[in-house]
């Protein structure tokens, strides 16, 4: 919203399960869709829960995979964005769940500076899962050209079914 409370943007997500007492890192995108254009200067963004959000969203019972040993490199890849700064990512992502993923991955990274605040990140889906996952199984994932406005320190790398 503006400073007269006007909607600027917004945008519908269907995230993971985020057990009580956890925490997520959210990196998306508001305006429209195609350009991610908003209609005027946004002063405050407001979230709000969905209304049967269990029963609109197919994989919200999952949780989050478990990631580890998370690599981040200095990228000279064109990210196609305005950002002049891109990070390459590597990352072992084992499935935690108890059930076989066969339906792909949701991913999303957000990049931080030494002082803690946002300097990047993506959204998307994973081209690297296995068609078939099972339980306690792991994979690689690499994902190159992650745009950034300045210097990356760290990441922060999140996975879940769908």
């Amino acid at each position: 919203m503006d400073k007269t409370g006007t909607i600027v943007g917004s945008s519908e997500e269907t995230l993971p399960n985020i057990p009580a007492g956890a925490s997520f890192d959210y990196f998306g995108t508001l305006g429209d869709a195609i350009s991610g254009n908003l209609t005027g200067t946004p002063d405050k963004i407001t979230v709000l829960q969905a209304k049967n959000a269990f029963g609109q969203a197919g994989a919200v019972e999952q949780p989050m995979l478990k990631t580890g040993e998370l690599k981040l490199t200095k990228s000279t890849e064109d990210t196609y964005t305005d950002a002049p700064l891109s990070y390459d990512l590597t990352v072992k992502v084992t499935n935690s769940t108890r059930d076989e993923v066969t339906t792909g991955v949701a991913q999303q990274v957000v990049l931080y500076d030494a002082q803690g605040h946002v300097v990047g990140g993506g959204n998307g889906s994973s081209d690297n899962v296995p068609d078939r996952l099972p339980a306690r199984m792991s994979y690689r994932e690499t994902w190159t050209g992650i745009p950034a406005l300045s210097k990356a320190t760290r990441a922060v790398y999140t996975v879940w079914v769908g």
